[in-house]
């Protein structure tokens, strides 16, 4: 072989790993090229807006390097340069392909407020990302395990309102925050917080009150897509307090029945419904109290 061909680097360095390490950081690892006596680690500096030596690897040592320099969401880009000096003094360089290294984000934004003021409505509240580009609203039925975006909120507004839950549905709901990244305008995005759950009940109506002898009273109630049960709520006076007097089996049974004390001349009854979740009931709003003489 001639001393022309030994004095080159045949070929050029490979990136084939470039990923972040359990220990922290990120770790580079490439393909040794024939002819190289020594790499150069490059790693792309944004104020700059170039590629900057942050390490020399000979070609003796292990084709590797472990960039400590990396903060949780950064997207970085490294390239390795094989370097050669002939005896004549000539430096050649072949310089391989970028690769790009995302560093994953280890926090997570909380929602801080979720409030279900009335049927078909949430309100969310999160906290604060100093560093976000804007945040996702994540929802999921609870009969699935599928956790779908929502909605996109730009910027930092930290609140919002879904407006499209439908009637006996329970929802889980996460928020996530999201950073830009230079590379393709690809989003980066937190851990999702933990999940709070609403339970979306209609309100039931009271279709019809039928009076009948010895003080008995039933109330009809329409169909609540979603409830398990309706119960009937009695109290003395108008404003309560309301406590439970009876309840249906089913959610088709549509007659709840009560019969009013001996010496009783009137009462206040409402209904609600309940749906029940893992062990735990959760309630649709009153109707209005109606007056019911005996």
């Amino acid at each position: 072989m001639s001393a022309e061909l030994k004095n080159r680097i045949k070929g050029k360095p490979e990136l084939w790993k470039a990923a972040e390490s359990e220990e922290g950081g990120v770790e580079l690892c490439w393909r040794e090229t024939p002819g190289a006596q020594v790499y150069v680690v490059e790693k792309f500096d944004e104020a700059q807006q170039s590629f900057v030596k942050i390490a020399r690897v000979q070609e003796t040592e292990a084709p590797t390097y472990l960039d400590p320099d990396v903060v949780p969401g950064g997207v970085y880009r490294y390239r390795i340069v094989a370097k050669r000096k002939n005896p004549n003094g000539e430096v050649l360089r072949k310089r391989g392909a970028p690769v790009v290294a995302t560093v994953s984000v280890s926090y997570s934004v909380e929602l801080t407020k979720v409030k279900h003021p009335q049927f078909g409505v949430v309100y969310l509240e999160w906290e604060k990302d100093e560093n976000a580009d804007g945040y996702c609203i994540n929802r999921r039925l609870a009969e699935t395990k599928s956790t779908l975006p929502l909605a996109f909120v730009e910027g930092q507004e930290l609140k919002f309102t879904d407006k499209t839950p439908v009637s006996g549905q329970i929802y889980f709901y996460c928020v996530q925050s999201f950073r830009r990244t230079t590379e393709d305008d690809e989003l980066l995005f937190s851990h999702p917080g933990k999940e709070q759950m609403v339970v979306n009940l209609d309100r039931t109506e009271i279709l019809r009150v039928k009076h009948a002898p010895d003080r008995k009273v039933t109330f009809f109630v329409r169909v609540t897509a979603g409830a398990d049960s309706y119960l009937l709520l009695r109290s003395d006076h108008e404003d309560g307090p309301f406590k439970e007097v009876a309840r249906t089996k089913s959610n088709t049974d549509l007659e709840i029945t009560d019969r009013g004390k001996r010496g009783q001349r009137e009462a206040f009854y409402a209904v609600r419904c309940m749906r029940c979740y893992e062990g735990e009931e959760y309630f649709g709003e009153m109707t209005k109290a109606i007056r019911v003489k005996y």
